[in-house]
């Protein structure tokens, strides 16, 4: 295996060094920098402290998308730069994506949140604590997550009856909402009660109301078949933080509702615009999916249903985070501003993101007067 020496041509200086030059250093002489140079210096930053080839984000306020851009290369072998329209793979960030589509059945009457998950998708069978829907969206059902190896698996599975195998007989690691227990694999059984209950393939109900509605023309499962324009190349770090390789090949069959779509950074800002203008989703299903869950003992968790939540002097933040074979993503958002950020990078644990799309978000907000 071959390392790829990652250098991006110093095409741009670090941020505080490039405005200054770009607006002269006389003081009291310099102009303000504009949103749109503010918001490109942060991402050439947050590229470069996070090691990645390359990182596009995209950015909203008042519910318009006022920004998209890129930093870096989408491919270092051809020299391809990133661009607004990069596809990557958003990881985790397709659980929420996911949970729209499942509650848009609950807004129907479709399906009972507090139902057994056999009522919906008998072929995960019964175990011996009862296991609900809410439980699968709330990582507190105890199905486990991930062994190791199995998030790189190359294995492709036709069908998501087929997919649970790996984990559908093993035992609950805990009595369902007594605990907290990140599972991806929970989400498979979110993507099979999709199809039995609306009678079409999870890829079908997707596109047809989810992402068609929301006008998320870039977002697909990840088929590794398929041509898909401006998909990037995905990388891991080198051991010495040197350079980068080529990442694994997985197929995200294994779960396509916990971590398998793919998509561009505008396409997940859209997505939340959507859920804020009550496009894809009612006011009432989306304050049931963003209110934490209270465990069996009173403790009050974080994760909501596909969200993370946390509230400060700003306001309540809604976000998600992801982690793939050869990418990082980051969607969060502040729906009372109509604030939203996605920071999707193509290397594996790329560090922060999060503070990323918060520093996006927050010079967002200050050229931005409050209403």
């Amino acid at each position: 295996m071959h390392r790829l020496a990652f250098r991006t041509p110093d095409r741009r200086l670090p941020a505080a060094v490039a405005l200054f030059a770009l607006f002269g250093g006389c003081s009291g002489s310099e102009p303000e920098p504009t949103l749109d140079e503010t918001l490109a210096a942060i991402v050439a930053d947050a590229r470069d402290a996070a090691g990645s080839p390359g990182l596009s984000a995209a950015v909203a306020v008042d519910g318009e998308l006022i920004w998209s851009g890129a930093s870096g290369l989408a491919d270092v072998e051809n020299g391809v730069p990133a661009t607004a329209d990069s596809v990557y793979r958003i990881a985790s960030i397709s659980k929420p994506v996911a949970g729209v589509a499942l509650m848009q059945l609950v807004d129907r009457g479709a399906v009972d949140l507090d139902a057994e998950v056999q009522t919906y998708f008998p072929a995960f069978p019964e175990k011996e604590h009862p296991v609900t829907v809410r439980h699968l969206m709330t990582h507190t059902s105890g199905i486990r997550h991930y062994n190791p190896g199995e998030m790189d698996m190359k294995d492709h599975f036709d069908t998501i009856e087929a997919a649970i195998e790996i984990f559908k007989d093993d035992p609950l690691l805990f009595e369902p909402s007594t605990q907290y227990s990140y599972s991806s694999y929970a989400w498979n059984i979110v993507a099979g009660i999709v199809e039995n209950v609306s009678g079409q393939t999870f890829d079908e109900y997707m596109h047809e109301n989810v992402w068609g509605p929301a006008g998320m023309d870039a977002t697909y499962l990840e088929h590794q078949g398929e041509i898909v324009p401006n998909r990037v190349r995905q990388y891991v770090k080198h051991d010495d933080d040197e350079g980068v390789l080529n990442a694994p090949f997985a197929d995200l069959s294994i779960k396509w509702a916990g971590g398998g779509m793919i998509s561009r950074a505008p396409d997940l800002v859209r997505f939340a615009l959507a859920l804020d203008a009550e496009t894809i989703l009612s006011a009432d299903a989306h304050d049931r999916m963003t209110t934490p869950y209270r465990l069996a003992d009173g403790t009050m968790s974080e994760y909501a249903l596909g969200w993370r939540i946390s509230t400060d002097d700003t306001g309540t933040w809604v976000a998600h985070s992801g982690g793939a074979t050869g990418g990082s993503t980051r969607l969060l958002r502040l729906p009372e501003r109509g604030v939203a950020v996605a920071v999707f990078s193509n290397v594996q644990s790329a560090e922060g993101l999060a503070e990323t799309a918060r520093r996006l978000a927050e010079a967002a907000l200050e050229h931005t007067p409050e209403p």
